[in-house]
């Protein structure tokens, strides 16, 4: 049974911090077999361990139980990292003197399980053999030694496999949660990417636009926005038909994103409308990008299934915030657009700002 234990700790990844006293650490890494070798760093108090914990995010923590500071450590550690993404275990290696009852065990056992359960822990294991009076073993008769080392290596060999367990458990969760968390960013990331252009959806820029509203305040910069719509597009479906409406599209949006500057951010907004977020502009150099934008749109034509040459314009409309402007921007981007209604209105292919 050993064999197999020892075997699936050999594949266990997972990276291991350990918080306790010093000599409750080379006992417990003395005694479970393969443990150092995961052990990347150890640490004797909780404030070392927070550090440890922010700053390198271990999959496993093997916690002293008969350090206070130690319980609360759990709760910490969860309240500001992910409950799934650390597993921590409780490991008591208290000594309840010679031969206590099955009760007084079972009680014991009980009690502090549920008072680790509470603090936060994942997993508490009463753990004796890693207590002071097994660091030697004290004088005694040889057969009675013999008798006591033969019960002492069986429970010691128990207690390991147990060990071993509960690492199995801890690393199996880290791990689902590892996955999970990179299936869900997938998704995140398809759920935010407009699947014919590849920009920005409106969700992205619906999530965007109120972070960089706030970054922009913080910093006491500029923040200008620019809606482009595309002149006469509907045209362009009823002559040419709705596939190659959609190459114009994705042509578009790729012209756009290869010339766009470390600060600009391009989105689809719907249809034939276009967002770009302009960081650290002012309105002037959102209409100085504006123009820049249109030009690179209308001065060189789209070629098409490379016979088909279709030349574009671009409205666009300009809007910069404002203090009075809401978080989310919405009366930064209906000022934009009021501005692209204006250019539209005005015969097209020009940038308006205000």
């Amino acid at each position: 049974m050993f064999a197999q234990v020892n075997q699936s700790l050999q594949f266990m990844d997972a990276s291991v911090l350990i918080v306790g006293a010093k000599p409750f650490c080379d006992r417990l890494l003395q005694r479970v077999q393969g443990l150092a070798s995961r052990t990347r760093w150890q640490a004797e108090d909780a404030a070392t361990a927070v550090s440890l914990a922010t700053r390198h995010q271990p999959d496993l923590v093997l916690l002293e139980a008969r350090d206070p500071a130690n319980w609360e450590l759990c709760h910490a550690l969860h309240r500001y990292h992910s409950p799934l993404r650390m597993y921590c275990i409780l490991i008591d290696d208290s000594d309840l003197g010679a031969a206590p009852s099955p009760q007084a065990l079972l009680q014991y056992q009980a009690r502090q399980i549920a008072k680790s359960l509470a603090s936060g822990a994942d997993s508490y294991l009463w753990y004796p053999l890693l207590g002071d009076k097994y660091a030697e073993p004290g004088p005694t008769s040889q057969s009675a030694q013999s008798a006591s080392q033969g019960t002492q290596a069986g429970v010691a060999d128990a207690l390991e496999e147990l060990f071993h367990a509960y690492l199995k458990v801890g690393e199996d969760r880290v791990r689902a949660y590892r996955e999970l968390s990179q299936t869900n960013d997938l998704l995140s990331a398809i759920a935010l990417v407009d699947a014919l252009t590849k920009l920005g959806n409106r969700r992205a820029f619906d999530w965007e636009m109120p972070r960089q509203i706030e970054a922009a305040r913080a910093q006491g910069d500029a923040l200008s926005l620019l809606i482009l719509d595309i002149d006469y597009f509907k045209t362009i479906n009823d002559r040419y038909g709705h596939l190659v409406g959609d190459q114009v599209l994705e042509m578009f949006s790729d012209r756009l994103r290869h010339n766009m500057r470390f600060y600009e951010t391009p989105f689809r907004y719907g249809g034939e409308e276009f967002v770009v977020l302009l960081q650290s502009a002012n309105l002037a150099e959102g209409e100085r990008a504006g123009e820049r934008l249109r030009r690179l749109i209308g001065d060189v034509p789209f070629i098409i299934d490379g016979t088909q040459d279709l030349a574009l314009t671009v409205s666009v409309g300009v809007g910069t915030l404002l203090p009075t402007d809401d978080g989310k921007g919405r009366k930064l981007l209906a000022r934009a657009d009021s501005h692209l209604l204006k250019a539209k209105n005005g015969g097209r292919n020009r940038v308006v700002s205000g």
